[in-house]
């Protein structure tokens, strides 16, 4: 029994010094070496290779890491210095009148012109009981002889009702005058002026 026991702790104790030990633990990892010559790569078998190197080889090897950062840095560098200088060479212009009609209406005739606006305006116009009354100004510098104008008329809930016209006689250069028209509509509660133009 003694025996036994001492074989076992000189076994742990001696585990790679005795001949036949290696041998055998050789045998068992006999498997292993393909997969641990993969692991190792290109690594010398020295454990004091990486002090032993040479200076090319010490610069070969950082070369690998410091090539790529250099040329990130460099692309970064001149990416970002093209930006800086086209911001710079282009200073803001402010479009003109042409550019945005043509931007929001690109298919507009060029010759198209606004209507002037008309001589004739109804600054006030109301419902008291049975008449429209409103108000006529000229805001030109001549005397307009008549007048042509058209109302359309709506109850309290905006629906239209009904339309009366009238025709103002001699209204004065940049003056007003006054005009009523008797309308039927009992309901009506607004006058909306549609036309009103010179005869």
């Amino acid at each position: 029994m003694r025996k036994r026991i001492r074989e076992f702790f000189e076994s742990i104790a001696f585990a790679g010094l005795k001949p036949d030990a290696q041998s055998a633990r050789k045998r068992e990892l006999k498997w292993f070496q393909p997969i641990e010559r993969i692991l190792s790569g290109s690594a010398p078998s020295d454990p004091l290779y990486l002090s032993n190197r040479t200076a090319g080889q010490k610069w070969r090897s950082w070369s690998l890491i410091a090539i790529p950062c250099l040329v990130l840095a460099v692309g970064v560098w001149v990416a970002w210095s093209n930006l800086i200088s086209l911001s710079a060479d282009k200073p803001f212009k402010a479009p003109t009148k042409g550019e945005i009609t043509a931007k929001l209406l690109p298919k507009i005739d060029k010759d198209f012109q606004l209507k002037p606006p008309s001589d004739l305006q109804v600054p006030e116009i109301r419902i008291v009981g049975s008449r429209l009354v409103g108000v006529l100004k000229n805001t030109s510098a001549h005397e307009i002889a008549a007048a042509e104008v058209v109302v359309d008329l709506t109850n309290t809930a905006g629906s239209q009702v009904g339309a009366v016209s009238a025709v103002v006689l001699r209204v004065p250069a940049m003056g007003s005058k006054d005009f009523q028209i008797p309308i039927a509509q009992r309901d009506a509660a607004f006058g909306l002026v549609r036309e009103v133009k010179a005869r």
